[in-house]
């Protein structure tokens, strides 16, 4: 209740969407989880990321370095298999000029599309949020 609390005092949470997001009804955007992280005191990162692979200083990442890390990861995973940008949005079912966005660092992710794209591509998700590429 205090994290509700919190946040409403803000005026950037509404009861529903916290409500919602506890009965895994809301598809949830990284703003929101920066959100969720603040009101928790903890990192965006710690949220997103299992223990087993959250080194210290991941701690740090913010939204925007996310959204990097997973512009960077996306767009090397991309190039390893020979993909073009639209036949990742074909196969995620995304627009291209939404997929672009994403490749360029620019568009407010849901956890679900992020999923989506692991998926597709082939490889862990946390691999996307760290912006690890494999080397060939």
């Amino acid at each position: 209740m205090a994290l509700i609390k919190s946040l409403a005092i803000e005026k950037e949470f509404s009861y529903r969407t916290y409500y919602l997001t506890m009965r895994q009804e809301q598809n949830l955007t990284l703003a929101t989880v920066e959100l969720f992280a603040r009101a928790l005191e903890i990192s965006v990162a710690e949220l997103l990321l299992p223990p087993a692979v959250l080194e210290p200083s991941m701690k740090r990442l913010d939204v925007q370095q996310i959204k990097d890390n997973i512009a960077r990861a996306i767009n090397g995973f991309r190039s390893r298999k020979d993909m073009m940008k639209k036949d990742v949005a074909d196969l995620i079912g995304i627009s291209t000029v939404t997929y672009y966005k994403i490749e360029q660092g620019q568009q407010n992710l849901t956890l679900a599309i992020i999923g989506m794209i692991a998926k597709g591509l082939g490889v862990p998700t946390a691999a996307l949020l760290l912006g690890r590429v494999p080397k060939r």
